[in-house]
């Protein structure tokens, strides 16, 4: 039976903002890094950030989570917590945590 549509579960919603806020904080430094390395090696950031996200799409699936994984390291917690909370009540953070995120 679906949940209703306003169904709320207070720990997914702390789950789904631990992990938006660490995705933004982590999000800010690959963006740093990127127009760091942009700018060292003379090319524009854009042109440069294109090129990587070219490589990285066309990597292996399993070496492309190990390298996301390793730029994206502060929701490894939130990433556990969510793991274990969705299989220890059946709730899918990402549809019941961003609701209190609307209010």
């Amino acid at each position: 039976m679906p949940l209703p549509l306003d169904f709320r579960c207070a720990e997914c919603e702390r789950i789904f903002r631990e992990l938006r806020a660490a995705f933004l904080i982590d999000a800010k430094e690959v963006q740093e890094r990127l127009r760091e390395t942009a700018e060292s090696s003379g090319r524009d950031v854009e042109s440069f950030r294109t090129a990587w996200v070219r490589s990285v799409a066309q990597m292996p699936a399993q070496e492309m989570r190990t390298l996301l994984r390793a730029h994206y390291p502060s929701a490894i917690e939130a990433r556990r917590q969510k793991a274990e909370h969705e299989a220890a009540t059946g709730h899918s953070v990402r549809l019941n945590g961003w609701r209190g995120t609307m209010t």
